[in-house]
């Protein structure tokens, strides 16, 4: 099995174990890494990024969700940002609004991290500054032989990676 089918398949795994019920300003991230490789998983009701979980209705609604996928495909390194010195990269995977019934969805991103050397230090959440309906992310960070799992809040919006 490769490396990234190893990672995909412990990130499936930790974030169906780590999945509470549907709770509004609540998301949940996952961090597997080995070395400089690595992937990095987000969801969310989508209430917490969006302010609205049925689908789209008015243009104000569309472009909204628009520019929320737009924004988790290109500026995935300012929500999700590793120490500058490991000099890493987030390639989207899969972004994308689940849809749970008529009147509630939630935020998915997945992606391939890629950094020129093991990040060490802390992962900053710029996720909170950018949707501010944000209230908590738990997370959950595997880096080599370790696991470590912590909760994230908009006034503690950093998490040791190793």
């Amino acid at each position: 099995m490769t490396f990234s089918c190893t990672l995909a398949l412990i990130l499936s795994s930790l974030l169906a174990q780590s999945q509470k019920a549907h709770q509004h300003g609540a998301a949940q991230i996952n961090v597997a890494m080995e070395g400089g490789k690595g992937e990095l998983e987000f969801e969310s009701p989508a209430d917490g990024i969006l302010g609205f979980e049925h689908a789209p209705k008015t243009a104000a609604q569309k472009k909204s969700t628009a520019d929320v996928l737009a924004k988790f495909k290109t500026q995935a390194n300012t929500l999700f940002e590793f120490p500058a010195a490991a000099g890493c990269t987030l390639t989207p995977k899969e972004v994308e609004i689940h849809r749970e019934g008529p009147q509630h969805a939630e935020v998915h991103a997945h992606y391939a991290v890629a950094c020129k050397s093991a990040p060490t230090g802390q992962l900053t959440l710029g996720v909170f500054k950018a949707y501010p309906r944000l209230t908590s992310i738990a997370v959950t960070v595997l880096s080599g032989s370790q696991q470590s799992a912590t909760q994230a809040t908009p006034a503690k919006a950093t998490v040791k990676l190793n």
